[in-house]
C-alpha cells in the first residue's frame, strides 16, 4: 500500500479509558503510573507521535474524568478531547463515534493497552485501504481446552486461532452506521463488521501489546516499557 494514500485520507482515533476495572482490584489501570507516568500517558503519546490524527477521542468515566481532563490540558495534546463514556465499551463508542465531525477511517484503541506502538498504529493505518476493517491479530500459543461443567471436553486446533488486538481501524462511515443499529453485545468493534458480513482484514499484531486485566500485567507493562525506554 502506498504510503502517500494515508496522507489522501482524514483519521481520527477514539481511546477508551472509561472502563471499571473491575477485575483490577477497584484500581483505575489507565491512571496507574507506568515507567514513570500514567498507563493511560503511553497510549496517548504513541497516537500524538504518528502525528496524522486530526481529532483524538478519550473516553473516560465519571471517577477519572477530572484527572484525564487535567492531563489533557498539555498544549501537545491539543487534539484530544475527553468525553464521558458510557456504561459499557460500545456504549462508549458510538459516544466517541458521536464526536467525530467527519473523517475518512476511525482507529479504536483500548487505553489499557500502553504498550502500543507508534510503529503498530502505523501497520493499523496501511492495511485498512481495501477491507472495511483491519484489526491486529497474534498466534494462540497456549492449547485450548473447550469445557463443560469444568469438564475437558475437547482440544481446539490453535493453528487457526488468533487472539485480537488493538488498535483496529474502520471505514468511519461504516462503523458509525452500524453502531447506531447494534442492539446485542460486542466484545470489539470488528464483531460488528463481522455480524453484517462485511470484510475484515488483519495485519501483525504485537506480542508486547498486552492489555492490562490482571494486577501482574502492571509489573508486564512495566518492565517492556523501561526495557524500550533503555534501547
Amino acid at each position: 500500500m502506498r504510503i502517500d494514500w494515508v496522507f489522501m485520507n482524514v483519521f481520527s482515533a477514539i481511546i477508551l479509558g472509561a472502563g471499571s476495572g473491575d477485575r483490577m482490584g477497584g484500581i483505575d489501570k489507565i491512571l496507574t503510573e507506568i515507567s514513570g507516568v500514567p498507563a493511560i500517558l503511553h497510549s496517548v503519546n504513541a497516537f500524538i507521535e504518528v502525528g496524522i490524527f486530526q481529532t483524538t477521542i478519550l473516553l473516560a468515566n465519571t471517577d477519572n474524568i477530572d484527572e484525564l481532563k487535567r492531563l489533557m490540558s498539555d498544549p501537545k495534546y491539543q487534539s484530544v478531547h475527553v468525553v464521558l463514556g458510557g456504561n459499557r465499551r460500545q456504549d462508549s463508542v458510538r459516544i466517541g463515534l458521536d464526536q467525530i465531525k467527519s473523517s475518512d477511517y476511525v482507529m479504536i484503541h483500548d487505553g489499557a493497552r500502553p504498550c502500543v506502538s507508534p510503529d503498530l498504529i502505523r501497520r493499523g493505518m496501511m492495511a485498512s485501504e481495501n477491507s472495511d476493517a483491519a484489526i491486529p491479530v497474534v498466534p494462540i500459543t497456549d492449547t485450548v481446552k473447550m469445557l463443560k461443567d469444568s469438564m475437558v471436553m475437547s482440544t481446539m486446533d490453535r493453528s487457526s486461532l488468533y487472539a485480537s488486538q488493538t488498535p483496529q481501524v474502520f471505514k468511519y462511515k461504516t462503523i458509525a452506521e452500524l453502531h447506531l443499529t447494534l442492539t446485542s453485545d460486542v466484545t470489539d468493534d470488528a464483531a460488528i463488521i463481522e455480524i453484517h458480513g462485511g470484510n475484515v482484514s488483519t495485519y501483525d499484531g504485537d506480542p508486547e501489546n498486552i492489555k492490562m486485566t490482571n494486577p501482574i500485567d502492571i509489573e508486564i507493562a512495566e518492565t517492556i516499557l523501561k526495557r524500550r525506554k533503555g534501547k
